[in-house]
């Protein structure tokens, strides 16, 4: 009778488990954990154990914060979509680089050098091993289809140029606590994979919106914001006019186009044209520069007339000089 009872729970938790899998479909992290293993098994007889401590859903901008600053970063390129990411922190690292040239894991203590292509070259055969069996594991799921083909790639320093290399919307952040030979060593791994672009009903005939001819002849106002400079309150509070606030020189020769909600509409170096101040769209790589620091030189103050409003606004944290608060003060500027 206890067998019977022993037999029934053990039946449940498998069906309970199956269920969750979603009946043998295969998630992303199942998957590539368990091309992980048998990759590194097939390639050295090693035991790699990956479990995985996240798993979510995140822009790109989230997910590349969650990188590693000593984490060895590897592009992962595909035939046709954006590009994936990879980080192997530098036990795993290590460790790869100990099975290829001693035969073994080791324990010998990780030094702190920057990585080279090399280092690169000696994880990228287990990439090499493992991305093709991860989508051949999900070859069946439609869903997945997206995650096929992936190779790698190169090399990437930093995680400034990790960025410039993502430029899809969001990334599904995979992450694996790795052991490499029964806990020689262990370490981190972790993905970026694109998320592909959800359907939006775009095959579909298009149709006005009931109060679309309205809308776009409302108005709508656009400033030109050369700089922001931010004091407290109480200093805003006991400007007089003459006073003087220092901004960064080249506050004179960008600008940033801005809706009165705050959106960013385009950038642009300033210059004039046929007498008028003008903006270059497109033409500046930075507009709202902080002051620099130390004292500023002549060309980089401007004199504040508090006794009229509609040159500057303020606010309770920060001041906004517009484009024409600083168009009789700063110097000529070249054509745009």
């Amino acid at each position: 009778m206890a067998e019977d009872n022993i037999e029934t729970v053990l039946l449940r938790k498998a069906q309970a488990q199956r269920r969750a899998q979603g009946d043998g479909a295969w998630s992303l992290p199942r998957a590539l954990g368990r091309a992980l293993s048998i990759a590194a098994d097939a390639l050295w007889g090693l035991t790699l154990v990956a479990r995985t401590s996240g798993d979510e859903t995140l822009s790109v901008h989230r997910a590349s914060a969650r990188l590693d600053a000593d984490a060895l970063l590897v592009v992962l390129e595909h035939d046709s979509g954006p590009c994936a990411l990879v980080a192997l922190d530098r036990e795993i690292v290590t460790g790869l680089i100990d099975m290829q040239t001693l035969g073994r894991v080791t324990r010998f203590p990780s030094d702190a050098r920057a990585y080279t292509p090399t280092d690169a070259a000696m994880v990228a055969p287990l990439l090499d091993a493992a991305l093709p069996r991860f989508a051949s594991i999900l070859a069946a799921q439609p869903d997945m289809a997206h995650l096929q083909t992936y190779r790698f790639g190169a090399l990437v320093e930093d995680e400034a140029a990790a960025v410039l290399a993502l430029d899809a919307e969001t990334y599904h952040l995979t992450e694996f606590e790795v052991s490499l030979a029964q806990d020689m060593r262990a370490g981190h791994i972790l993905f970026l994979f694109p998320e592909p672009l959800r359907a939006t009903g775009q095959d579909r005939p298009s149709q006005p919106g009931k109060h679309e001819h309205v809308l776009k002849l409302a108005p709508v106002r656009m400033q030109a914001v050369l700089t922001r400079i931010h004091l407290s309150l109480d200093r805003a509070r006991a400007l007089r006019p003459g006073d003087v606030l220092t901004i960064a020189p080249r506050a004179a020769t960008s600008a940033t186009l801005v809706l009165s909600g705050g959106h960013v509409v385009a950038r642009g170096r300033l210059g004039q044209m046929n007498g008028f101040r003008a903006i270059r769209i497109g033409a500046a790589e930075s507009t709202l520069h902080k002051p620099d620091p130390g004292p500023a030189p002549e060309a980089s103050t401007v004199l504040v007339p508090v006794t009229a409003p509609a040159a500057v606004s303020m606010t309770s944290e920060e001041w906004e000089v517009a484009l024409t608060d600083l168009a009789t003060d700063a110097p000529p500027a070249s054509d745009p």
